[in-house]
């Protein structure tokens, strides 16, 4: 008798610690005023900037040539993204530093693919790219634009 009453206390207290445990963790802390991230919106650049994308060996690369620059322009940040023919997603990063009023820049291959020690694997299939240019100086600008090669 005197186990089932020791089994029978041991099982009640087992059973209120779970009880108490669970009710303490499914109080949730306190709501917090959440402030949204404010979003920036820059403008475009006026129709003077003419950008090109002239495909290479292939496809496998690009030039890019900008002309109408605007004044003040100290550099263009560039983004190009893409789809392989395999369907994989791709992207090319970089920056383009300016001289004072430099008014036009061509930046020739601009490798679709990944490059290691002078060694190149291309990205095959690309037949479109999404160009995205911001130009900063005194003021900030960006462009963008499709392109089919």
């Amino acid at each position: 008798m005197k186990r089932i009453i020791i089994t029978a206390v041991l099982l009640i207290t087992v059973l209120a610690g779970g009880i108490t445990l669970l009710s303490q963790s499914s109080k949730t802390a306190p709501e917090e005023d959440l402030v949204p991230t404010p979003t920036v919106i820059l403008p475009t650049v006026t129709e003077d900037v003419v950008v090109e994308v002239i495909p290479e060996n292939g496809n496998k690369a690009i030039t890019l040539k900008i002309s109408g620059i605007p004044d003040k322009t100290q550099s263009i940040e560039y983004e190009l993204t893409y789809v392989t023919g395999d369907g994989l997603p791709r992207g090319v990063l970089g920056e383009i530093k300016l001289d004072e009023n430099e008014k036009e820049i061509i930046r020739d291959n601009i490798v679709l693919g990944t490059c290691s020690s002078g060694k190149c694997v291309y990205d095959l299939g690309v037949e479109k790219i999404d160009l995205s240019l911001k130009f900063n100086g005194d003021t900030v600008s960006v462009f963008q634009k499709s392109y089919n090669l």
